[in-house]
């Protein structure tokens, strides 16, 4: 070891070395006089480095050139590639020598692969040679000249590593010669990040997979999604949140190894391979290592700025054999991640896959259900408190399947929404109970005001009001006979928005109402400037006001308060899930002004609520 000043750092440019072509085989000889002695070996990626000592002829090792091995073109094996295991089938090497100031042979690097491989790209391993030079003769090894290979063609083969990448270009400095030689043979990138992008990311894994499966090996792929990013970009601008992703970039390579992956997918969404060792718990501390270096605050511009990541683990060969499963098995824990709550990690498993099979038929045969005309609307009644008369009724969405009957919605409005076909489902409701509201008119029934529900996508068109106008007046719908509810979450999203649409829609005779208020976080000054008529108590606060002790004091003191509140700001107070006499004497105590549920009416086909009015009449 002799002439070394760092063995550690020694070692880990030796595995630079491999990772720069992707190779798993690696060994540093050293010359000295007529010895040569093996100073370091990688005979796995994955594993430390094994430091020996290993004597050949030294002149058995000095070449003038680099030489690039393959099996089929080789009647021996080459001298220096007894550092590797005879059971270590090599079929392909390259020996790059090493030199001093002096132009004198100090050492010799081998890279190596178990698989033929393609003679370009070996001028990638330059950089890391002349590092290796200066640790085996310190102060000695400036080269004066390049390498007489340094002309050739810098095409280079496979995907780099990390830590071959670039950093982000600083404004107004020009780049180097060595960087701007460096950008010539470098792989595509993201010029934002400057890591892998999407593409360089697949085709890495599937070589890595490659590499894993003959080696028996395991990798682990990691994804990354920022959580609520959009925020940044609107609230504190496009370059603060380029500045935070470039930062989520480097805290990224800071936690994983010289030999893992790092690369940009798209967006806000980052990805990481790394090998996995089989132990249980490895991938999940890695990827618990990588969720705490995104926690630690940002520090830009003079603010402080904390976000989370939603993570998404798949494992190779676990959980798929081949590059495109593996990704899209990660893909289906993140969005399980995601699905449980900000900054949450999930390791996929096969019963994930199921349910996705099971989602994506039930969206097919919902698809088909939209154009076969199965989708119908049921009415549930509202009835005033004080002389429980009816007032009108909330349509519900119901799907007549016809071989599995009814489909609950609670099963299919989510597969809807997330697939963006509630959008066509809630037009076509809309129009459906714009028409039967007019029918029902028609027929001088005292059905009162009728309310749909309306999803976040539906409201977030830009012609949603357009789409409300144009089902009015196909059915002439007159001012005040139909009600849209609105969840708490859509109407705190964008107050400003938000308040301004209402304002056009009220304009049109059409009352609004907030459902599940309480259960979100409302901002009291925000809700006395929208323009609605009906706060909504959600059923969790009505269900325990019957249990009596702390339950039911606790939902009676919320209950009361949401009452107190609607007063106030002249709005009607509407309880929905009340099923128990009890739970109604505590509601009309309250004050409050409507109600509905199965006490008094279970939701019902259209012609069952024509009869239930005409009997009011």
């Amino acid at each position: 070891m002799a002439g070394l000043s760092d063995a550690a750092l020694t070692a880990r440019l030796v595995r630079v070395a491999a990772s720069v072509l992707g190779a798993p085989l690696a060994a540093l000889f050293r010359l000295d006089g007529d010895k040569a002695n093996l100073v370091e070996r990688v005979v796995r990626l994955e594993q430390a480095s094994e430091v020996t000592q290993m004597t050949l002829p030294a002149a058995r090792l000095r070449i003038d050139a680099r030489r690039v091995w393959h099996a089929a073109q080789r009647t021996r094996a080459p001298t220096e590639l007894v550092a590797f295991p005879s059971s270590t089938r090599v079929a392909w090497a390259v020996s790059t020598p090493l030199f001093d100031g002096k132009k004198q042979q100090i050492g010799l690097l081998v890279v190596a692969d178990v698989r033929a491989r393609a003679e370009d790209g070996v001028v990638a391993l330059d950089d890391v040679c002349e590092l290796l030079e200066d640790k085996l003769a310190p102060g000695k090894a400036v080269r004066a000249t390049p390498r007489p290979e340094d002309t050739r063609p810098r095409a280079f083969a496979g995907p780099a590593l990390v830590h071959t990448m670039p950093p982000p270009p600083t404004p107004g400095r020009a780049p180097s010669s060595r960087e701007e030689s460096s950008s010539e043979r470098r792989i595509p990138f993201d010029p934002m990040t400057g890591l892998p992008d999407r593409t360089t990311l697949l085709d890495e894994t599937v070589r890595r997979i490659e590499r894993a499966s003959v080696l028996q090996l395991g990798l682990a792929l990691v994804v990354i999604a920022l959580d609520r990013f959009r925020r940044v970009n609107e609230t504190l601008g496009q370059n603060v949140g380029d500045t935070v992703l470039r930062q989520v970039a480097e805290r990224l390579r800071e936690s994983v190894g010289d030999a893992d992956l790092v690369g940009r997918r798209s967006g806000d969404e980052f990805m990481v391979v790394v090998q996995d060792d089989g132990a249980a718990g490895a991938p999940l501390a890695l990827a618990d290592r990588l969720q705490q270096a995104i926690r630690e605050p940002f520090h830009i511009q003079g603010q402080e700025l904390t976000i989370s990541a939603s993570l998404g683990v798949a494992r190779f060969p676990d959980h798929s054999s081949d590059a495109q499963g593996l990704f899209r098995a990660a893909d289906i824990a993140l969005a399980r991640a995601k699905q449980s709550g900000r900054g949450k990690l999930v390791v996929f498993d096969h019963a994930m896959q199921e349910a996705v099979n099971t989602r994506a038929e039930l969206e097919r045969e919902l698809r088909i259900a939209m154009r076969e005309g199965q989708l119908l609307l049921h009415y549930q009644p509202k009835f005033q408190v004080k002389d429980r008369r009816l007032v009108g009724a909330e349509a519900l969405l119901r799907w007549k399947h016809p071989t599995k009957g009814l489909i609950s919605p609670g099963h299919f409005i989510p597969v809807a929404e997330d697939s963006g076909l509630i959008v066509p489902i809630g037009t076509w409701a809309l129009g459906e109970v714009c028409r039967q509201r007019a029918a029902w008119h028609r027929l001088g029934l005292p059905v009162g005001r009728i309310s749909v529900n309306v999803s976040s996508l539906q409201f977030a068109r830009p012609d949603f009001v357009g789409t409300v106008t144009r089902a009015m007046r196909a059915a002439n719908v007159t001012a005040g006979e139909l009600e849209l509810e609105l969840t708490e979450s859509i109407v705190m999203d964008d107050v400003e928005h938000v308040a301004a649409r209402l304002s056009e829609l009220r304009a049109l005779g059409v009352a609004v109402s907030i459902d599940d208020f309480g259960t979100g976080y409302s901002s009291l000054a925000y809700l006395q400037r929208l323009p609605v008529d009906v706060l909504k108590i959600d059923r969790s606060f009505v269900r325990p006001l019957d249990r009596g002790g702390h339950d039911a004091r606790g939902a009676h003191a919320l209950a009361g308060a949401i009452a107190t509140l609607a007063r106030g700001l002249g709005l009607e107070v509407l309880a929905e899930g009340v099923e128990t006499e009890a739970q109604l004497a505590a509601l009309a105590e309250l004050g409050c002004d409507v109600i509905q549920g199965f006490l008094l009416g279970k939701p019902m086909p259209a012609m069952d609520l024509a009869a239930l009015a005409a009997r009011a009449h």
